[in-house]
């Protein structure tokens, strides 16, 4: 029909050139904003800061609230790890403005009450202003009527009442996050929940149970990789283990969160191991130029940090019969039987052992392999391998 066409040409109508600049800005705001969010979860908090302030300031030369609010809880959360309460507070009257303004979604007003309940949290005095937060978080959470919003805030509040040493109301409520998260699928969350219960039981004198949960939280970041919770993780393994009398263990965990630590990124985590390591009275270990945590299948070498296997399990076991057993010479058979567990058959095996052998020196690169007491050796013609 005539009235179609018309709507159709009108659909298809060029934009005009402050349509074509409205659009390019707020492609360059998004841009900015997917780099920051990246740069965050990869834990470099430096560039994460700088790209999600350019889009916090973007987004208010386009009037988005939204996405103002949402580059603001990422920074907020930086600003918490580095302990920069004066800005925090800035930031945060800004953001009350807008959130009494009502342009913003329900589910975004809870993120961000969450947010500054946590800002206040790690702030020792303003527990009381961290609760409230934390209610009115839940509050908007109800309101948005997504379940999953109400995870974050049930976690604040457990974390106050750890905070206050109020144990029993923080299990309590670590309980019902359980329930909340048993039908969701909150990864972050469900970390920080058996992180929060190691604590709870540590504080308790409940040793063992800590260990369970502390161990519950290493497995489930291997699944979803959090640096921060990783090296709280750390952390609280070596607290656990040095009132548990392991001082060994307890300096072995420290160690490698402090190996695996940017102390510029991480000030907060970073004053926690130093705390750890003068509870333990013991101090760091530079000695070693590759250290080998057989339980969390963790390598920290001592001029790169941590190096990650990324599920290479082979590559794993391989290194780990090589620094078992350092200037041994292992034969064909030998690699075979230890790390495939299998019966030597050239056919099958020996373009295996090659690859992975080359595998392994890429992983781990020629300059931490190159130490006057730390070399790979892989001899073709008789087929002997040692380190």
């Amino acid at each position: 029909s005539g009235a179609k066409q018309i709507l159709d040409e009108a659909l298809q109508a060029p934009q005009t050139p402050k349509q074509n600049r409205s659009a390019g800005r707020k492609r360059a705001q998004d841009r900015r904003y997917d780099q920051g969010l990246y740069a965050f979860h990869r834990g470099d908090y430096t560039i994460a800061l700088q790209e999600l302030t350019k889009s916090a300031d973007m987004a208010t030369q386009n009037n988005d609230s939204a996405r103002y609010v949402e580059s603001c809880t990422y920074i907020l959360r930086i600003l918490a790890e580095r302990e920069e309460f004066s800005r925090i507070d800035q930031i945060e009257k800004r953001i009350l403005e807008i959130l009494r303004g009502g342009a913003v979604s329900s589910g975004l007003k809870s993120r961000a009450l969450y947010v500054l309940g946590i800002c206040n949290c790690y702030n020792d005095l303003r527990h009381e202003q961290a609760m409230r937060r934390f209610r009115e978080s839940i509050d908007m959470a109800i309101l948005s009527e997504d379940k999953s919003t109400l995870a974050s805030p049930l976690y604040g509040i457990a974390t106050v009442h750890y905070a206050l040493e109020n144990y029993e109301d923080a299990l309590k409520e670590l309980d019902r996050l359980t329930v909340l998260i048993s039908c969701l699928r909150l990864p972050d969350i469900e970390s920080a929940a058996h992180l929060l219960r190691a604590l709870v039981y540590r504080n308790q004198s409940m040793y063992d149970e800590a260990l369970e949960s502390a161990w519950s939280a290493f497995e489930s970041l291997k699944h979803n990789p959090h640096l921060g919770l990783y090296l709280q993780t750390l952390t609280a393994l070596g607290s656990i283990y040095r009132l548990k009398g392991d001082d060994g263990s307890a300096r072995l965990y420290l160690d490698l969160a402090d190996r695996s630590l940017r102390r510029e990124e991480f000030p907060r985590i970073a004053r926690l191991i130093d705390d750890a390591f003068e509870s333990l009275g013991a101090v760091r270990n530079e000695d070693a130029d590759l250290t080998f945590d057989t339980r969390t299948g963790v390598l920290i070498a001592r001029a790169k940090g941590e190096i990650r296997f990324e599920g290479q399990f082979i590559l794993r076991d391989l290194l780990r019969v090589f620094l078992e057993h350092p200037g041994r010479v292992f034969t064909k058979d030998d690699l075979v039987r230890l790390v495939w567990r299998e019966s030597y058959d050239p056919k099958i095996h020996d373009n295996k052992i090659y690859v992975t052998i080359k595998r392994l020196r890429k992983l781990v690169p020629h300059s931490i392999l190159a130490y006057d007491d730390l070399c790979l050796v892989c001899d073709s013609a008789i087929g002997a391998f040692a380190l």
